[in-house]
Formats: structure tokens, sequence, C-alpha cells
């Protein structure tokens, strides 16, 4: 038997950078690691619905021949995975899933089946408390917090840098799409420079453009000024080095889902202080006045004055930088491995 089968995006046939994929790959190889290659078998996701049969075979493999299973499914395969391997699991095997993002609580309600199926699962593992209290309010007894984490390379603070002047340095670091505000961002910086009448911040986007955005934004590339750039894909473990090039990273988050963003855990890596929508985990992530300050989310014009409010004192980033950097040691790879081992050996 193998220790732990792990079904999820690996995306292995063509690679992907979003916030999934990433989880799951860096998931694995903090588990390799601390076990041993040979002690963890992979069954990707990616293309599944094109080898269906081929897929529920490996499924089914991994559930009989693991001691645990972790499934990190995104919405639509949570439909039928748990099923699958309850359907197929060897007495005595664990399984448990790894929740992405902050959406299940609003799902399970639309589909009591999946409700149903994974009650019986070893472990649900959440990114927030907000989703652990939903969840239990539902009736479950089997949830556990397991914060987002990144195998990367927290700087040191003689790595970090002071704001230099005008313009402040921002950046976004995520999926390029509508949900992740990217509007908001490049719109509500090209305004306070307006107002200011001189470049007051500069704005770098990088992250992959998801296809349903792309004609979209290159309609707003045309109207970028030359304080606002995109700068393309960085690859998950050069993070830092771009980013401790930056004042702050600018995170204007419309999506209803979200979790833990692993875009925090770059930040943070990097000394970066955010600035942020609240979205409704806000406050499990960010300390407001100490890593990042925020806005009511949805809100263009909080976000406008929160700009307004940095720019009138920016060096009050500068003061929140070494408590990035502390946080940023909780979601590291070995801090959160280390609390989740046990769940295997209980």
């Amino acid at each position: 038997m193998k220790k732990i089968g792990i079904v999820g995006f690996f995306a292995k046939q063509k690679p992907l950078r979003d916030g999934q994929t990433v989880k799951t790959q860096q998931l694995s190889k903090a588990l390799k690691e601390r076990l041993g290659e040979d002690e963890i078998v992979e069954v990707d996701m990616q293309g599944c619905r094109n080898r269906p049969f081929g897929f529920v075979k490996e499924v089914a493999s991994i559930c009989r021949n693991c001691e645990n299973v972790v499934i990190l499914p995104a919405h639509n395969a949570l439909l039928f995975l748990p099923f699958l391997c309850l359907l197929f699991r060897k007495s005595g095997v664990r399984l448990f899933y790894d929740v992405i993002g902050g959406w299940l609580p609003t799902y399970i309600k639309e589909h009591s089946i999946v409700e149903k199926q994974i009650k019986k699962f070893e472990g649900i593992w959440v990114e927030t408390s907000v989703m652990q209290k939903s969840l239990q309010s539902l009736g479950f007894d089997n949830v556990a917090i397991l914060p987002n984490f990144k195998d990367l390379n927290i700087l040191q603070e003689s790595e970090t840098h002071s704001i230099a002047g005008k313009p402040i340095k921002l950046c976004v670091f995520s999926r390029v799409t509508e949900v992740k505000g990217i509007d908001d961002a490049v719109n509500s910086v090209k305004k306070i420079n307006e107002e200011m009448g001189t470049p007051t911040y500069s704005l770098d986007i990088y992250g992959p453009i998801d296809d349903t955005y792309a004609d979209h934004f290159a309609d707003l590339q045309k109207g970028f000024t030359n304080e606002v750039r995109y700068c393309g894909c960085v690859s998950p473990e050069k993070s830092t080095e771009y980013l401790k090039l930056y004042d702050a990273l600018l995170f204007p988050t419309r999506y209803e889902g979200e979790g833990h963003p692993g875009t925090i855990i770059d930040a943070y890596s990097a000394g970066l202080p955010v600035l942020s929508a609240k979205w409704h985990s806000y406050s499990d992530f960010v300390d407001e006045g100490k890593t990042g300050l925020g806005y009511e989310q949805y809100n263009y014009d909080a976000l406008c004055e929160l700009l307004r409010k940095v720019a009138s004192d920016y060096q009050v980033l500068d003061g929140m930088r070494v408590n990035c950097l502390k946080k940023a040691a909780k979601y590291s790879a070995k801090e959160v491995v280390d609390n989740l081992l046990p769940m295997f050996c209980k």
C-alpha cells in the first residue's frame, strides 16, 4: 500500500498557473519531500473528460492501493469525484477533501447529494474560519482549517526596501480576469494619477489572461497610460524575486468565492503589504494596519479613496514589511505540512 494518493489538477498535459493547479502541485511536492516520492501517487484531473474510463480506473486504483486519498476538485468534479472515491474505497482507506477557495458552503446548499457524500469523508480541509463555521452550521463535524501554503523563499528583512518616492510601485499578481478586479485596478490607478496631475502610482499586472476576458483586456490595454503595464506570467517559484521590486500588492478581488488567495502568500514572502478588497475572509489573512489596508469589497470609490489615503502617507507601507515577513512563515510548506501529517496517521 502507498501512503497517499492525490487527485487534482497537476496540469501535466498543458501547464497552468491558476490557484487550483499551484495548490495541488505544492501539496504533492511537500508530501513527497517529507514521505518520499515512492509513497505518493498522483492522478491528474486535467483532460479527464476526454478519458473518462481511464480516469475512473486511476481513481479506483488509488482508492484500493493507498492508505489515504486526498481530492482537490473544482466545482463540476465535486458532483462525481467523492462518489467515485466512496464507491471504490477499500476498507480502511481514509478519504480527505482539500477545499480550494471559499465557495463550498454555497455549493452544498444547492447540491444536497454532495453534502451526503463528503460528510462520509474522514476530513474536509478548508482555508478559512468563515468556511469552517459555515460548514459546521450545516452539521459537518469533520472540518479542519488547513491554510493555503507555498514553498517559497521568504526574504530577509535586509532584502526589502523602503519606498523611494512617487510613483508608488503597485502590482497585481493573479489570474487576469474580471472577478479579480483587473478593471478596478487599472481604472483606479489612472484616476488617481489624473487627479494628482502627476504619476502617483505605477501598476504592473502579472498573470495568465483568462480566455473569456482576453478581448476585453485587449481593449482595456488600449487605454493604458505609461504607468500601467501588462508584464506576462511569472513561474510560481520566482514570485518573490519579482515582487520584492514593488511597494505594495494591489488585490481588488470581486470573486465571491475567494478563499485564501495564494497571491497574498507571495506578497508576504517578499515583505509586500497588500491593498485589498475586504472579501469575506479578509481578516483571516490580512492584519489591518499591520500587513495591509482594506476597503469595502465591490466599492470602486472606496478603492480610490484608499489609494488617495496611501498616497498622502505612503511611509505607512514601509512599517508593515517586517510584519508581512513574519506572517509569511505561517504559510510556509514546512509549517503547514507539519500540522497536516498527523491527520494521516490517526
